[in-house]
């Protein structure tokens, strides 16, 4: 489906029960899209209305018209835009799952929005709340120019062996080296710099007061395990999961135990 809103034309995916017990956002990370969490469309949409949408320049979605003078993109416009999707579908509290970038954005949203109650659960997926450190702002930006300069396809020869746990690439590589290679190169350059400007959310951590479930693949190698315990710390009464034979995209590499940890959190 799409929808036009914030000078974007959004797609998403909504699917659901004939009675929902629920709803679910599931936000993506980067550089991928909404079909990474095709396994859980499948499995959650039995029994919750499940809302899954391409970001902002990502998948099928994309801007309607480029601006003579564009401003940067941040974790906040894509929280403005999930903002603006759930507006629009009369959605007035939801489950939020963010894998990775995800992540940081169910966080902006609650951090935006907590006296509207829209947001009834985290679950942050291979995230973290610390902002960048020198040496990945540096990275980010060395692989800006590579994207500028040699386009996707050496950025997804670089990402791979990092987003997926060595055991995993042979039966996932191919799926997410497609989601890489046809995000524009545009979309990609911006998104780093977002990324790089991001700030600290440690703090706001403290300050969550919804149920919190953080999950991690045992081999992350982006967001190790130690940035899930500390979200798990800093929240009260967060739990965490971590995940045997998964690297950065738990979701898609070892769907079945993210599927059963996201149940049991739910349920």
């Amino acid at each position: 489906m799409y929808v036009e809103l914030n000078g974007l034309r959004m797609f998403y995916e909504d699917r659901s029960s004939s009675d929902p017990t629920g709803v679910i956002v599931f936000l993506h990370g980067f550089p991928l899209d909404h079909s990474i969490w095709r396994h859980q469309l499948d499995y959650f949409s039995t029994r919750y209305r499940c809302i899954a949408p391409d970001l902002r320049g990502f998948g099928a979605s994309s801007e309607l018209k480029k601006p003579a003078e564009p401003t940067p993109l941040t974790v906040d416009t894509f929280a403005a835009d999930i903002v603006a999707l759930l507006d629009h579908l009369k959605i007035k509290s939801a489950n939020f799952v963010g894998l990775s970038m995800g992540g940081y954005i169910a966080l902006a949203i609650w951090r935006r929005l907590a006296t509207r109650k829209l947001v009834r659960r985290l679950i942050f997926s291979n995230t973290r709340a610390a902002g960048d450190t020198p040496e990945t702002k540096a990275n980010r930006k060395r692989q800006a120019e590579l994207v500028k300069t040699q386009g996707t396809r050496p950025y997804a020869d670089e990402m791979l062996p990092r987003l997926l746990a060595p055991e995993n690439i042979e039966r996932c590589g191919n799926e997410v080296r497609h989601m890489i290679e046809r995000t524009h190169p545009d979309t990609i350059v911006a998104t780093l710099e977002a990324l790089a400007a991001r700030k600290d959310m440690t703090d706001w951590l403290r300050r969550v007061q919804v149920p919190t479930l953080a999950i991690v693949g045992e081999k992350d190698v982006i967001s190790p395990p130690s940035d899930s315990e500390l979200i798990a710390r800093e929240v009260d009464g967060a739990k965490l999961v971590v995940v045997p034979h998964a690297g950065h995209l738990t979701p898609l590499e070892q769907p079945d135990a993210f599927n059963e940890a996201m149940f049991k959190f739910l349920r």
